[in-house]
């Protein structure tokens, strides 16, 4: 990442070759079935191949981001091969976790070779991809559901856990007890149930208004298509970010060489220190600093960007501004007896029924609500 490239002027770069099309392809291929697969199994609780609606709502979440992410690999390219700066084709990273897909790297064969080229090849490609998932909100929010309060489907009654002396803590359950990863998945009582809670960006909160009235709700269901509208936001977030080598920092460094540094390195060490309130930018501010991502890349000529790279840096702020989420996921406990349970065919699971499935899992004892004189 810090290996010395050569400076070229503006001009034609040379196209890519059968073979470079060949492997950017088959690892574009690759990582379309990661993100399918990936969906299905962290995001929709299972197999998509197993049932026909699964793999229906997998594919809306795969065609979404895939979308999104090569309109913001399509903007770097084009717009560096308009400047003339020599690269690769973007070479996409299956990643079966999380999203599926660790975006996608474009090689750089050669340096911008001007502030104002740097600028904007750093901003076209979140400024592309931020276009295109606000399309991909606005088309999937009509199908968002509003709820007030969690409710679940569930078999009812589901099998008794044995009983927690049983059993010593596992390897996976160590990890999760663990500081930062405990934050996210807190422990609960047996009946408990962890939510994983989504943030909302702003632009996810403009739009709502616009197109349904209403921003989404705090437990709001989003379509698989509106996941990757967010998903979208949140990955052009990160990127965005004025830290060296991220398309931020590129942007930053463009704007101004002598200050860029120094920003880069606030905002690194404020990535690390937000950990405390999300563990992903803990992770996310080594991963940079280990790869020396926080080292920004220097142009031949020193002339500061024009009016057009300017706008174009106005616009890459708004969309971070959009974008950013301090806590972009929190995992949230709620007991058993506060919240609606439902089974597959309809039928709400009384407070009365759930009591007893605690009590036989060696819950601590509930309460019954006031009734007749003692209500309040």
């Amino acid at each position: 990442m810090s290996e010395p490239l050569p400076r070229v002027e503006p001009g034609v770069a040379p196209p890519p070759t059968p073979r470079e099309w060949a492997v950017a392809g088959g690892l574009y291929l690759l990582t379309c079935l990661s993100v399918w697969t990936t969906y299905g199994f962290f995001w929709n609780g299972g197999p998509p191949w197993r049932d026909v609606g699964a793999a229906r709502e997998a594919g809306a979440f795969a065609l979404g981001l895939m979308t999104i992410f090569s309109a913001h690999e399509a903007g770097h390219y084009v717009v560096a091969r308009r400047w003339g700066v020599r690269q690769s084709l973007p070479h996409f990273i299956p990643f079966p976790m999380a999203f599926g897909t660790l975006g996608a790297i474009i090689r750089l064969r050669s340096l911008p070779p001007s502030r104002a080229a740097l600028l904007e090849i750093g901003a076209a490609g979140p400024l592309a991809g931020f276009v295109v998932a606000c399309g991909v909100l606005v088309l999937a929010l009509p199908d968002t559901v509003q709820i007030t309060s969690p409710t679940l489907t569930v078999d009812w009654p589901p099998p008794i856990p044995p009983p927690l002396a049983a059993t010593a803590p596992g390897l996976l359950d160590q990890a999760l007890s663990t500081w930062p990863i405990s934050m996210m998945f807190p422990m609960f009582e047996p009946g408990a149930q962890q939510l994983l809670i989504l943030a909302n960006p702003g632009v996810m909160d403009l739009l709502g208004l616009l197109v349904i009235g209403e921003a989404p709700g705090r437990y709001a269901e989003l379509s698989a298509l509106g996941m990757a509208g967010w998903a979208g936001c949140f990955l052009t977030a990160m990127n965005l970010l004025p830290i060296g080598q991220l398309d931020g920092g590129h942007v930053v460094h463009a704007l101004s060489p002598r200050h860029a540094p120094r920003i880069g390195q606030v905002t690194l060490a404020l990535v690390l220190l937000s950990g405390a309130l999300w563990g992903g930018w803990l992770v996310w501010g080594l991963l940079l600093w280990k790869l020396g991502a926080h080292r920004g890349l220097q142009v031949a000529r020193p002339e500061p960007p024009g009016r057009r790279a300017q706008w174009t840096a106005i616009g890459a702020a708004l969309a971070l501004a959009g974008c950013f989420m301090l806590q972009p996921l929190k995992a949230e406990v709620w007991g058993l007896l506060d919240l609606e349970l439902r089974t597959p065919d309809g039928a709400v699971v009384s407070a009365d029924e759930k009591r007893a499935w605690l009590q036989a899992a060696g819950a601590p004892a509930q309460p019954a609500p006031p009734t007749g004189e003692d209500a309040p």
